[in-house]
């Protein structure tokens, strides 16, 4: 059993773009495996979801920790910097639907797995 991470950016929400994702999950899928993600309404956490709902398969999902309303705009960013360290860590392979431009949380939990001498990573370009 292992676990597998699917995130991405909330700018590729697109039919296309959950058929990649997929497809890349269907390659590295066995039964008993689990997927963990983000929570996030758009992009690869919506696909993880609905991967998941249609597969009968267990997630995990790590949504970033309840910021007050009117807080300072770096609380909200570090809540979700927090949350792609647990995505990161809990994930065997990560599934990865990058933006163009390479920047946000997708990448950050991207730097925060490899950090961690993970080497199972797949780009969904």
């Amino acid at each position: 059993m292992k676990i597998i991470g699917i995130i991405g950016s909330r700018r590729r929400d697109s039919t296309a773009d959950l058929v990649k994702v997929a497809e890349a999950f269907k390659l590295f899928y066995e039964d008993g495996d689990i997927i963990v993600s983000g929570g996030c309404r758009k992009g690869g956490d919506r696909f993880a979801e609905m991967i998941a709902k249609q597969m009968d398969i267990e997630i995990i999902i790590h949504y970033p920790e309840s910021v007050p309303y009117n807080s300072p705009k770096w609380t909200y960013a570090k809540a979700n910097y927090d949350r792609n360290t647990l995505i990161a860590r809990d994930a065997d392979l990560l599934i990865a639907c990058v933006a163009e431009d390479r920047k946000g949380g997708t990448e950050d939990t991207i730097k925060k797995y490899l950090k961690l001498d993970k080497n199972q990573l797949y780009i969904v370009g």
